[in-house]
């Protein structure tokens, strides 16, 4: 009898193992019948522990799945669109490093915040480019206004060493415009992490939530990072409008690409950013705080994938919030325009405890080739009550493009998974390749993904600074939460 959210699975026969008990059986009148019996399952001399007991039907004896494949180090896996079980060797984790001695920022808010990773080939195993999103943020009092207590604070990407346990900052590359440009909120050519516009946006505050600060055009929150071998240019992902923005190694910004629609909006709000409108125009309709939030390049450095961090307000917010259908969107970086957009169906809340739909999200991407990318999907909880922290493998080779189409413009969020095979869509297909929940991880956040080589794949968490709230007398409460990278050794090779 095996687990899986709500579906239930059993097997008979068991190898290497040993069961002793009681015998127990029971067919009557032609209708088996399946008694609970309380046997002991052990293997290797160690009891395995299980939530559901053994049960017999008929004189076969079927035991929990779930319980028997982690006991022979294997990680379960149930497929809820092919309706199968796959049983692989369990990932191991083979390093934990941390940011040790991190500056202060303000307050005592150190740097922090790493909400993407990239391993560029050719560099050491052990050497990483990760970026920090907007910076230190919370949310103040009962209305929950946006606080930014380091409002001066420059979006940034980091090229770090993890090694011995701890991660060495390499280089600091702070974002700006280009010589001859002056940010309408710093009025030099850096930007900030502040919002751009007014209404779509939250209202940013001060550190004590009583000032109301300014808007900045060009302000980034910034969520993933790839790298181009074209042209040796970044990538960065942006959650605000959402947006995708190249940027030079020396964090020159080149272009800022939005939705159709929003280059006027933020041209006169006196943004300085060189802005490209190619993006499908629903884009906008992204739920706040939540818009691009993986990026990645295929190795050829043909295509850029970009996914959409949870659905989008199509037609509602509400729709959006009930969703399991993500977007994920494909460009062609020679012709900078979009190619394909793919639906990405996320795994069901129902099936977890306390788990809400809305907090089932993507994190990051990681290319393998062309069609296929590594996936971090994630839920809210961390710890003990962390349930969704996995790495899935995409393949979109035989996926619908639905890019352009009445379903991409009106329907995507709103289609159960029934609908989506009445209508004939085929998502991206999932295959779990790490459940990072399953080996301790303790975060909340599983923000940052990368692969290493064929056998490894690194992760990292975003801390949010430490920020953690205010307390009732509206101090800013700042924590010990560190920033850490993980590297795991996966058991299929990652092709």
């Amino acid at each position: 009898m095996f687990m899986l959210g709500k579906k239930k699975w059993l097997i008979a026969g068991v190898a290497a193992l040993t069961l002793t008990g009681v015998q127990a059986a029971g067919a009557a009148d032609n209708a088996l019948q399946a008694v609970t019996v309380p046997f002991k399952i052990l293997s290797d001399g160690k009891e395995v522990k299980s939530d559901k007991n053994p049960v017999v039907i008929d004189g076969s004896t079927y035991v929990p799945l779930r319980a028997l494949g982690e006991a022979l180090g294997k990680q379960v896996e149930w497929n809820e669109w092919t309706q199968s079980i796959r049983l692989k060797e369990q990932p191991q984790v083979t390093g934990i490093h941390e940011w040790k001695n991190a500056p202060e920022l303000t307050a005592g808010i150190k740097e922090g915040g790493f909400s993407g990773l990239l391993h560029m080939s050719g560099d050491p195993a052990d050497t990483f480019y990760t970026l920090a999103d907007r910076g230190p943020n919370g949310e103040f009092g009962k209305d929950k206004l946006r606080t930014f207590p380091d409002e001066t604070y420059v979006p940034r990407i980091y090229k770090i060493k993890a090694a011995n346990g701890t991660i060495e900052v390499l280089e600091t590359i702070k974002l700006h415009l280009p010589e001859g440009k002056a940010d309408a909120y710093t009025k030099t050519t850096a930007v900030t992490g502040l919002p751009n516009l007014e209404g779509p946006d939250e209202v940013p505050y001060d550190g004590t939530g009583t000032k109301k600060l300014g808007l900045d055009p060009d302000g980034l929150d910034l969520e993933g990072i790839a790298y181009s071998p074209s042209d040796d240019t970044f990538w960065l992902s942006d959650e605000y409008r959402p947006s995708l923005v190249q940027i030079k190694r020396d964090g020159t910004i080149i272009g800022r690409y939005v939705p159709q629609g929003m280059k006027e909006k933020l041209a006169a709000a006196g943004a300085q950013s060189e802005i490209y409108d190619i993006l499908p125009a629903v884009y906008s309709n992204r739920i706040s705080n939540r818009g691009f939030e993986g990026v990645t390049i295929s190795p050829d450095g043909k295509y850029l994938y970009t996914s959409i961090q949870s659905p989008m307000a199509v037609p509602d917010k509400k729709t959006g919030e009930a969703s399991r259908n993500l977007r994920i969107l494909k460009i062609d970086l020679a012709a900078k325009k979009p190619v394909g957009e793919y639906m990405y169906i996320a795994e069901n809340a129902a099936n977890f405890v306390k788990v809400n739909q809305k907090d089932v999200v993507i994190s990051d991407l990681s290319a393998l080739n062309s069609d296929v990318l590594l996936v971090d999907e994630r839920d809210k909880n961390a710890g003990d009550e962390a349930q969704i922290k996995r790495i899935y493998k995409a393949d979109f080779s035989k996926a619908t493009n639905l890019l352009g189409t009445e379903t991409s413009e009106k329907s995507w969020e709103k289609l159960t998974v029934a609908q989506v095979k009445e209508q004939g869509i085929v998502p991206v297909t999932k295959e779990l390749v790490v459940d990072v929940a399953k080996l301790g991880y303790p975060h909340e956040k599983l923000e940052g993904l990368a692969v290493v080589d064929p056998h490894t794949i690194a992760i990292v968490n975003d801390n949010d600074f430490g920020v953690d709230g205010y307390d009732d007398q509206g101090k800013l409460k700042v924590n010990q939460k560190p920033s850490q990278l993980y590297t795991i050794q996966v058991g299929e090779e990652l092709k």
